[in-house]
């Protein structure tokens, strides 16, 4: 669960020119949030067991959708079912980015579509863009589950770093600290995939160090992943072609088997001072099918 769809995700910016007068002088929109998207019609969105992921009445099973900000986190669903984009409102121009995808909910997974149309307004009572027709999105939902696919044999795969001293670290870039670890996949007969890493902590990120968690009591160092020696570039928003790194999957065989990929992790200094303390960071794998 919690799988990105492959092909799912899509972008759009929506342009507003706000004059003076504009809403009598913003008046319905003070007090309220940014610009945020609403459901049009009687059908509202439903929580799903995935943080930030949500379902309609009539979606294909197995997938719901999740709506992303400008800096590629999640947009939770507020009380009055509205996504709130964060873009303030303002008298002058300004763009409202909107990123949109399908994410896995369930491994009962089945074909099917779905319109959802959803207004861009402001407090969820003007139109953005002066009437419905210039602030409706119709996103259309064209699901097909594919057989010939590919799962982590160990979906929560751990690694182990070695204690090290403050002293191996000496700037920005310098690492220690390295431990091998493997990524397996069962991968079914004539599948052909390829996979990415993205940071669950920051899923913008498009570096190669996964930022540390709260839990983390040390600072000024991030984890870094390595893959026969070359630094691992964290898919930013689990999106493919994005410039993060891509690993192949492919089964020309007949019958299932095994794709073992050699990987290693290791502290890097990101900023000064380094902490010392304890070390915990996370990241996520997406396979997308070709």
């Amino acid at each position: 669960m919690g799988a990105v769809i492959p092909g799912s995700d899509a972008s759009t910016v929506v342009n507003i020119h706000c004059t003076d007068a504009w809403d009598d002088n913003q008046a319905y929109c003070a007090g309220g949030g940014g610009f945020a998207l609403s459901p049009v019609g009687g059908a509202l969105p439903m929580e799903t067991m995935v943080p930030g992921v949500y379902t309609y009445a009539g979606m294909p099973s197995g997938v719901g959708y999740q709506f992303l900000d400008g800096g590629g986190q999640p947009l939770p669903l507020d009380k009055t079912s509205r996504h709130d984009t964060g873009v303030a409102i303002r008298t002058g121009d300004q763009s409202v980015p909107i990123h949109f995808r399908m994410v896995k909910t369930s491994n009962d997974l089945t074909s099917g579509s779905l319109n959802i149309r959803m207004y861009l307004g402001c407090n969820g009572t003007e139109w953005a863009n002066r009437n419905d027709v210039g602030s409706t999105l119709d996103i259309i939902v064209n699901a097909d589950v594919i057989t010939q696919t590919c799962s982590l044999s160990n979906p929560d795969t751990q690694v182990q770093l070695p204690k090290v001293a403050r002293s191996a670290f000496n700037g920005v870039g310098s690492a220690a600290g390295s431990t091998p670890f493997t990524l397996d996949f069962q991968c079914d007969a004539d599948a052909d995939a390829r996979f990415n890493i993205s940071d669950i902590t920051d899923l913008g990120n498009s570096s190669d160090a996964i930022k540390l968690l709260e839990s983390s009591t040390a600072s000024g160092l991030g984890v870094r992943l390595l893959h026969q020696g070359n630094p691992v570039r964290l898919a930013p928003s689990q999106m493919f072609d994005q410039g993060g790194s891509e690993f192949p999957l492919r089964n020309l065989e007949t019958s299932q088997i095994l794709i073992s990929l050699p990987f290693s992790a290791e502290y890097v200094q990101t900023d000064v001072p380094v902490v010392s303390g304890s070390v915990q960071a996370q990241a996520i794998v997406t396979i997308d099918y070709n």
